[in-house]
């Protein structure tokens, strides 16, 4: 739809020119160098959300659908995707709180799935541990508390 450079090129100039030319400059004031870190860190995150966006809201919206019996027709459009897997989950919420879901396997499996889905853009270095420790659990540093 739009010409280059796309969304995705231009968060990841930002990203690399705070990294390689901002960065190493600002090291000597440590509230600028953290910011910059943050900053840097929320271009990611935003990068890693484009990469994912439309994978994960058709996964949640196939989810959600199956979840609570839904015959909703496919939206034409991205903002109404969002706009119906956010009345689903609010649909869920309401059914949760009416003890519909108790004990729910299929509701435990969609919570887990959207959990990874989220890590997987807000922190996958995380989702990885996480991973690992659910793998091998000599490795999760909890087990021993």
């Amino acid at each position: 739809m739009y010409d280059r450079p796309t969304a995705q090129e231009l968060l990841d100039a930002a990203r690399t020119h705070l990294e390689t030319h901002v960065i190493p400059v600002i090291k000597g004031d440590r509230k600028l160098y953290f910011q910059t870190l943050v900053a840097i860190n929320v271009l990611r995150i935003v990068e890693r959300e484009l990469g994912h966006y439309e994978a994960h809201l058709g996964a949640e919206w196939s989810r959600l659908r199956d979840l609570l019996q839904l015959d909703t027709p496919i939206p034409n459009n991205q903002r109404g995707f969002m706009t119906e897997v956010m009345a689903q989950n609010h649909l869920l919420a309401e059914a949760i709180r009416a003890g519909e879901y108790d004990s729910s396997q299929t509701l435990f499996d969609h919570l887990k799935a959207t959990t990874i889905e989220q890590l997987e853009v807000a922190n996958p270095l995380f989702l990885m541990k996480i991973l690992a420790e659910i793998n091998d659990p000599s490795l999760d540093a909890w087990s021993s508390r």
